[in-house]
């Protein structure tokens, strides 16, 4: 963790450059080619781009103009980005020596015209963004002619009020895949659209809501040109009267309609309806649709049904769902193969509808305002061939309602219902369907011994973020592969030893005290992530650690969110810096060996014991293997001493002990040829 003084937090330019050299060289050692400067305030604030540079990124700056000395170093760069900034000048030579460029974003900044910005030499160009600049008109010009590999254009403004007809002529000869054009109200409008052909994908963010019938003209030739069509920015009602958006040719390319913020009355589904059913789509997104009025939704008799894919996201119709489904309604959803349903306050699906949708293998019904009996009503066997169901942030409460409601849905695999209040109130065992893979029940508020309650063959199984303590009957699920545990309260994950199959394990922010390294060894993780749990920092942590240094493994967070928890003195302190004396480690076999060395000294002192038996307490000098030669004596005679002394001596031989020893002092002066180091004392025992 960085800390700054007062002194340094007062000097912001300290603090950014500090931030800039930061970025730049965590940029550079993990990417090596990859410089990101945004929102540095450059070039007021350097920012160092050495020439192996490959990606650029200079958004959100204070740059006003453009020269070839800029990036004259940076040859093999491929992507520059230079949006939201103040550019008003490029030089023709700009990027001369950067002929490698494939990716260019000059979006958001002040250039008056596009039909002379130095793109010429830049052949190898795929994707090139020069829109929302102060441009009133789209003139393109020869340099787009030369760059024959461009496949993705994003140009236009809200300043833009005419398409002419020879608008996009210099885009003829191109391989485009993507345009985004944006514009503002168009008030001329010539056909202009027609001059494309062959796109994947085309976004048209109009912002119109006057002239609706040049509107219908202009999307008359789009659905000719493209198989995905977005249209953003469209008000139906803003001129007082509703103007239906129905315009499309029966019989065209286009396959996926994408409307995005489009205000309109409650007719406007049952027109579109309408029109799905004549048309070639099979898929439609719908976000942003702001409706007023009341709903009304009427489905005609039809023959066919192409569409196969409903998006609905972030609705406010209040009246949405008030509508009886009729037998035509039931019959067209049957068709239906993806159900997307996010942030539209639904809160009740009817029987007629759920149980008829046979073909249905994607749902999704995240952040609405469902509940277990208002989603699965008493039906007959709703969603019966889903394959994916997911119902995250809703108001469901009931482990065991949910789970027994799939119990019909043989094709199950990945159901997900995070984020709810669920909890766990049952003693019987819970129905899952057999063929449940993948459970999500992450952030709930799950206790008790969940894991008894889950399907035996699940692969993948999140708990994240509920209120467990105990992982036990986790070891039936012999096929998990994926776990998550993060944020609970568990306290040990010994009962896991028998799930080898697990790849990835994510147990952080727990309880967990300690890690035993044969638990570890267990498992031949992708992906491990203990972090942030209070260890006991003891001998096995050291194990612990060389193991997370050493695995091949991704372990989450290593070695910053792994620190000591206790002994207090070691608290906070990152495991891997964490050291034991062998000694302190494995006090049990030190004692063993100490004994061993002890009851062999015993032995081998023996023969001198019985040598110098005759005496009582003796002086033996310290050099007396120097000048005797017999060190072995002296080993043993001072090893026999230790014991006795180890052994503890009664209080009154130790005074006898003292009296002998100024006895003594008269036959030390005998041993004249020895010289006295030091004295040892040997008990008669």
């Amino acid at each position: 963790m960085l800390h700054f003084n007062q002194r340094q937090t007062d000097n912001p330019r300290a603090v950014l450059g500090f931030y800039l050299l930061l970025s730049t060289s965590y940029v550079s050692a993990v990417g090596q080619h990859n410089i990101n400067c945004t929102n540095t305030n450059y070039p007021t604030v350097p920012c160092h781009f050495p020439s192996d540079t490959t990606i650029l990124d200079l958004s959100h700056n204070s740059i006003e103009k453009v020269l070839r000395q800029d990036f004259s170093t940076l040859t093999g760069l491929k992507q520059l980005f230079l949006a939201f900034n103040s550019i008003s000048f490029l030089a023709t030579n700009a990027f001369q020596d950067n002929s490698d460029l494939q990716l260019l974003d000059i979006s958001h900044n002040c250039l008056n015209a596009i039909s002379a910005l130095p793109f010429g030499n830049l052949l190898t160009m795929k994707n090139l963004d020069v829109s929302s600049n102060k441009y009133s008109e789209i003139i393109l010009g020869q340099e787009f002619i030369k760059m024959r590999n461009l496949e993705i254009l994003k140009l236009g403004s809200p300043q833009i009020s005419s398409l002419k007809a020879n608008t996009f002529s210099d885009l003829e000869g191109l391989q485009l895949k993507e345009l985004h054009l944006i514009t503002g109200e168009i008030s001329e409008y010539g056909g202009a659209l027609k001059k494309i052909s062959g796109l994947q994908r085309m976004t048209l963010e109009l912002n119109m809501w006057e002239h609706l019938d040049l509107l219908k003209s202009l999307l008359a030739d789009v659905v000719n040109v493209t198989k995905v069509l977005q249209v953003m920015n469209v008000n139906l009602i803003k001129s007082g009267h509703y103007f239906p958006l129905v315009f499309f040719p029966q019989h065209s390319q286009l396959k996926t309609l994408v409307l995005q913020n489009i205000y309109t009355d409650g007719n406007y589904t049952s027109d579109l309806i309408s029109f799905l059913l004549k048309s070639n789509i099979e898929e439609i997104e719908i976000d942003d649709l702001h409706t007023v009025g009341s709903f009304l939704l009427k489905i005609p008799r039809f023959t066919k049904v192409n569409l196969r894919r409903i998006s609905f996201r972030n609705l406010d119709n209040p009246y949405f769902f008030r509508f009886r489904p009729t037998s035509e309604m039931t019959r067209f959803v049957s068709y239906i193969t993806h159900v997307i349903v996010i942030n539209c306050k639904f809160f009740y699906f009817p029987c007629q509808i759920s149980d008829s949708l046979t073909s249905l293998e994607i749902a999704d019904f995240s952040r609405n305002n469902f509940k277990e009996e208002l989603l699965f009503p008493k039906c007959q066997a709703p969603f019966p061939n889903v394959r994916s169901f997911v119902i995250d942030d809703n108001f469901f409460k009931d482990l065991a309602f949910l789970g027994n409601s799939t119990s019909h849905m043989k094709k199950l695999v990945n159901f997900s219902a995070s984020n709810n209040s669920i909890t766990l109130n049952t003693k019987f065992s819970i129905n899952w369907t057999k063929s449940l893979l993948n459970l999500n029940l992450s952030r709930n508020l799950i206790t008790g011994d969940v894991f008894a309650f889950l399907p035996d063959n699940l692969e993948v199984l999140d708990l994240s973020f509920n209120r467990i303590s105990s992982v036990t009957h986790i070891g039936k699920m012999k096929r998990l592969r994926v776990v998550h545990l993060s944020g609970n309260k568990i306290l040990t994950l010994t009962e896991m030893e028998m799930l080898s199959s697990v790849r990835v394990l994510h147990a952080d922010r727990n309880r967990i005290q300690k890690i035993n390294r044969h638990f570890l060894d267990t498992f031949a993780f992708n992906e491990l992530n203990l972090g942030n749990n209070p260890f006991v920092c003891d001998c096995n942590i050291q194990d612990v650690a060389d193991y997370f240094g050493s695995t091949s493994a991704t372990v989450v967070g290593w070695p910053s969110e792994y620190t000591c928890d206790s002994p207090s003195y070691l608290n906070g302190t990152e495991i891997h810096f964490v050291f034991f004396s062998w000694g302190k480690c494995h006090p049990g076999l030190t004692v063993m060996i100490c004994i061993v060395v002890i009851f062999t000294t015993v032995i081998a002192c023996a023969p001198l014991y019985k040598k110098y038996k005759r005496f009582g307490y003796h002086h033996i000098p310290f050099n007396y293997r120097l000048q005797k030669g017999d060190a072995k004596e002296i080993v043993y005679v001072n090893s026999l001493l230790f014991l006795c002394r180890m052994s503890g001596c009664p209080l009154k031989d130790c005074h006898q002990l003292l009296e002998r020893k100024k006895e003594r002092k008269k036959e030390r002066k005998k041993l004249k040829s020895l010289e006295t180091w030091g004295s040892f004392w040997v008990m008669d025992i």
